[in-house]
């Protein structure tokens, strides 16, 4: 699975260090006093660096469980059905907000969304390996090229060779936002990221080495068929992280990582350097252990890139900070909540109104993309949840998007209400059902043109389209 349960209970760890150096001594006594002191000042070590009942978000999506020996195989598999008013615009084609992604052929759909099969154990006291491979129907495997499964997360992780670091490279999730950090079983309505995390951080890349048209608002047009799939907020890579429990309920947290930005295995999409960072503070509440921890966490992270379009390198910049609360889980009265904000600045993406059509015009159909640091958008998302019963989780989240307010054609105001209720079988095993109340703005439609040109009335009636969602989907883990 992306996370693992710690398999110590509390903050008094030195007497299991303590009977686990006492055993290893008289295991290997016989082997000689040189032998069995290595062994012991090792297990110390270990003990001492790797602290499992202080996990967070870096810990257990990085680190294998040592209790899995060499190597277990693990997975889950989410059916979905999901229903969206389908309303039209003035055209009578149905905008593609409208429609079932990844391959918006209707506004109702049952599909395996996602589905994971994954490989992880340790072979080595310091060195960890995760594998993964996606192959749900969704925006990771299914791109202008049609689909295809792929490999998700492939990384190794280095532990207690440098004091302070962990050394993690391959196929990483970036340090960012709460929602690309935490794991499936973190989310509380798994289908749809919150707008601003799904059109900010998880962008869909273009091919580099093709020539795009510039439109009138200093944006480019990238046709479907140049357009990968996105990348699950991983990134090929190394990165530095560890954790430190500086007092006894404070534990400080770091995440330092330089990739490329593109989509790995994916070379036309390959982008220049791309660097990330995270840091959090925890204050730790008591009970609960690994991904399942009570806890109050604040953060923030930064991401930057300079990608480049048309053969011209653009700067670009992400940011944001948040608040998290989790306290208790599966049991009356447990709750968690989320606050994020964040900004970005430079290759805003603005996905076309419409699936390709004849007779529509590119601008229509086309991803349109805005380099360049003055382009800029931001929003912030509000998630809370509280179980009702042992088994009954109750949901609300709100999100905010706002994209492109430099530009005032161009601005889009996206708002999302949420609520849901789930039916949690085990800690990864569930059933959820939601509903979205999905609207769009436009800021400024005296900007697009007079009141009745044709471009004005076009934009106002494909935001007024847009319809609420409806989604009911599984979580099965094996």
């Amino acid at each position: 699975m992306q996370h693992r349960r710690s398999s110590l209970r509390g903050p008094a760890h030195a007497s299991p260090c303590a009977a686990s150096r006492r055993q290893d001594f008289h295991q290997h006594r016989r082997r000689g006093l040189r032998r069995a002191a290595s062994l012991a000042i090792a297990g110390a070590g270990l003990c001492f660096a790797a602290p499992t009942w202080a996990a967070n978000w870096f810990e257990v999506q990085g680190v294998s469980n040592p209790a899995w020996g060499r190597g277990r195989l693990s997975g889950w598999v989410e059916p979905d059905y999901t229903s969206k008013q389908a309303g039209t615009a003035r055209n009578g084609l149905v905008p593609r907000p409208n429609l079932v992604g990844p391959r918006f052929a209707g506004s109702d759909e049952l599909s395996v969304q996602r589905a994971q099969l994954v490989a992880r154990g340790r072979l080595h006291p310091g060195v960890d390996y995760f594998l993964a491979g996606e192959f749900g129907a969704n925006g990771y495997t299914y791109g202008g090229s049609g689909y295809s499964p792929k490999l998700i997360d492939a990384h190794v992780l280095l532990s207690h060779y440098v004091p302070g670091v962990r050394v993690e490279a391959g196929i990483l999730r970036a340090p960012g936002p709460e929602e690309a950090m935490a794991g499936y079983m973190d989310y509380s309505f798994f289908p749809l990221f919150p707008t601003v995390v799904g059109q900010l951080m998880e962008p869909s890349f273009y091919a580099r080495s093709q020539h795009y048209a510039p439109t009138a608002g200093a944006g480019y047009l990238v046709p479907s068929a140049s357009m990968s799939s996105n990348n699950g907020f991983r990134y090929p890579g190394v990165e530095a992280t560890d954790w430190f429990r500086v007092r006894p309920r404070l534990e400080l947290a770091y995440g330092l990582m330089l990739g490329e930005y593109g989509k790995a295995f994916e070379a036309d999409t390959g982008n220049g350097p791309l660097l990330a960072a995270r840091m959090q503070g925890s204050w730790l509440l008591g009970g609960g252990k690994g991904p399942y921890r009570n806890d109050v966490t604040g953060f923030v992270w930064y991401q930057q890139a300079r990608p480049e379009l048309n053969g011209q390198g653009y700067a670009m910049h992400r940011s944001g900070f948040g608040l998290t609360l989790r306290h208790g889980f599966m049991r009356p009265g447990a709750q968690h909540l989320k606050l994020e904000y964040m900004r970005g600045s430079g290759l805003i993406a603005a996905p076309s109104p419409f699936v390709s059509t004849p007779g529509l015009a590119p601008a229509l159909v086309d991803t349109t993309v805005y380099p360049g640091s003055n382009n800029t958008a931001h929003g912030y998302y509000l998630s809370a949840g509280v179980f009702v019963t042992r088994h009954v989780e109750l949901d609300a989240r709100y999100d905010v998007y706002d994209r492109l307010p430099n530009l005032p054609a161009q601005e889009r105001d996206f708002r999302n209400l949420g609520v849901g209720v789930q039916y949690h079988f085990t800690p990864l095993t569930r059933v959820v059902v939601d509903y979205f109340h999905r609207r769009v703005g436009v800021p400024n439609p005296d900007a697009i043109g007079p009141a009745n040109s044709p471009a004005r009335l076009m934009a106002t009636s494909v935001a007024a389209a847009v319809g609420n969602e409806l989604d009911v989907y599984a979580v099965i883990s094996f």
